[in-house]
């Protein structure tokens, strides 16, 4: 095809690869936004099969929407030839970022194969299954970000497109049911996921063979050799994580790529606890102010420079972001850097001043020295041998008491989102994957967790900033004052006494709690109750200003 050319509303420019589709890289001439553009070749189109195939994968690869998947804008036909319009890419595959001598270090590895677990447990849950899952199809920005690619045999819960004689997948990645001819499921993502993180773990490919034959015998009949894995020093549980992935019975693997998404996590929450303390403050422990930082993630460099100035004590930790926190005789706090994030369910830019939040729910512990040092009574209720619960059947007054006395306030609904969802709208504040184990919910699938628990409890779950339990367990006040809503009245019908009425104080909550369902207490979700209004499940958390 003579480049520059034109189909539909997009402007081909360069030829970036293809066989029986080609791709290009192209420009959007209406939204003016660089994209990528795959069509399908003119002989490959006069095939029905090939033709259904390719219309499938433009069908199912529109309907996902994840951050560690590729975007599909838009898919159409011209002139007989179907195309698919996609997110455009910069970066490299993680086949060539696997290539001997490519230096990477442990927790990148990890960190990548975590990735890949959320985006394959996300595909899952929308009732697909990718089936090819390979290096050659992940894609790694400059930033280590992953994106899941090609869709372009994938099995949906009710079309399965099998060309005769069409060898499904990559052969070093197969399953052994589909080497067998057995029914499809899920747990075949599972075993090509556990030999891809093999190799991105031990830099060696799990299925040591060259042909076909000889690689579908060693699936069928022979043990992965973990030696690899040993010379490479992988730790254990990452070890007995691949085994698990790997194993030939079905029956016998992980049975889903959100524990395995689970497991990673965890092994990279652990080893980041492992900090190196670089400096002792002559401040009592109670009073000293901790900066955070990733090996790899460096903006916050500048709260560093600021805090070693004012002659503070520091640690080093890795995580996702830096994040500063200041600890004072009423609970640590995070430190939100000032700048933009995005807001609401339509993810609007929104900039914002810095500011602390506590890391905890106030606990029944540091209410219990606001009433005792200012004479404040007690909420109907309140437990002094549980000291580690959060403080609840408080009103928005008693908070705002405590917060004053505590020299904080309330946050308000913006700053409570910020802290919660981090900068880029996620939806939960583990990200976009709805785990219901993460929090303290009600359909946590460990069902001993039906009540308010510790404040610090339910640490996967931990935001951006590390703030713990911004939803479920109890639902928090903000500070910000709003107007009833005839549904907010129906809502409290009947429940107070005098009648709740329009023209009285009602405030937004944040976060849900133990009683609500993970899909009810998304963190796009806001309630609005009475200002006199007190629950067993009500609490609140601080905010204070640099």
């Amino acid at each position: 095809m003579k480049l520059p050319a034109r189909i539909a509303k997009y402007e081909l420019q360069k030829f970036l690869g293809g066989g029986m589709s080609e791709v290009y890289q192209a420009r959007d001439t209406v939204l003016g936004r660089t994209v990528a553009v795959k069509l399908l070749t003119a002989q490959a189109a006069m095939n029905e099969d090939t033709r259904a195939r390719f219309l499938l994968e433009a069908r199912v690869s529109s309907g996902i929407a994840h951050e560690n998947i590729i975007t599909t804008y838009d898919y159409g036909e011209e002139d007989g030839i179907p195309y698919i319009v996609l997110e455009f890419l910069t970066g490299r595959t993680l086949k060539d970022a696997l290539q001997p001598g490519e230096p990477m270090p442990l927790r990148k590895r990890v960190s990548i194969g975590f990735q890949l677990a959320r985006a394959l447990a996300h595909v899952h849950s929308l009732g697909l299954i990718h089936r090819d899952v390979k290096p050659d199809n992940v894609h790694l920005d400059a930033q280590g970000r992953v994106k899941l690619m090609d869709f372009g045999i994938v099995k949906t819960g009710d079309v399965n497109l099998t060309q005769a004689g069409y060898a499904l997948g990559t052969p070093h990645y197969v399953a052994p049911e589909l080497v067998k001819g057995q029914p499809v499921t899920p747990l075949v993502d599972v075993y090509s996921f556990g030999v891809l993180l093999f190799e991105l773990l031990s830099g060696k490919r799990a299925i040591q063979a060259d042909t076909v034959e000889r690689i579908f015998y060693q699936i069928l009949h022979e043990d992965i050799s973990f030696a690899p894995m040993e010379e490479a020093s992988v730790p254990a549980p990452l070890q007995e994580l691949v085994r698990a992935a790997t194993a030939r019975d079905p029956g016998a693997r992980v049975q889903t790529m959100a524990m395995l998404a689970d497991q990673l996590e965890q092994w990279l929450s652990q080893t980041a606890t492992q900090s190196q303390a670089v400096g002792q403050s002559t401040l009592s422990p109670r009073s000293r102010q901790r900066v955070y930082l990733s090996n790899w993630w460096l903006a916050g460099a500048a709260a560093v420079a600021m805090f070693l100035a004012a002659g503070l004590g520091f640690f080093l930790l890795s995580s996702q972001k830096a994040v500063a926190r200041l600890d004072n005789t009423l609970g640590e706090m995070a430190f939100v850097a000032p700048g933009p994030f995005l807001y609401g369910p339509d993810k609007q830019r929104t900039e914002m001043p810095g500011f602390y939040i506590d890391l905890t729910e106030v606990s029944n512990e540091d209410y219990d020295q606001f009433c005792q040092a200012t004479g404040h009574s007690y909420p109907p209720g309140y437990e002094r041998g549980k000291p580690g619960l959060p403080v609840v059947n408080v009103t928005i007054a008693d908070a705002k008491a405590y917060a004053a006395w505590a020299g904080k306030r309330l946050p308000t609904e913006k700053e409570w989102q910020k802290a919660s969802r981090g900068v880029d709208g996620r939806i939960y504040p583990w990200g976009d994957l709805p785990t219901p184990s993460r929090a303290n919910v009600a359909d946590n699938p460990d069902d001993s967790w039906q009540h308010v628990v510790s404040v610090d409890a339910f640490r996967l779950g931990r935001s951006p900033y590390l703030t713990l339990q911004m939803i479920g367990n109890v639902r928090e006040f903000t500070g910000d004052k709003t107007s009833a809503t005839v549904t907010a009245l129906r809502e409290f019908e009947g429940k107070l006494d005098p009648p709740v009425r329009a023209d009285e104080e009602w405030y937004l909550v944040k976060g849900g709690s133990f009683k609500y369902k993970l899909a009810e207490t998304s963190l796009q979700v806001v309630e609005l109750v009475p200002a006199r209004y007190r629950s067993s499940d009500l609490g609140f958390r601080c905010v204070k200003d640099p």
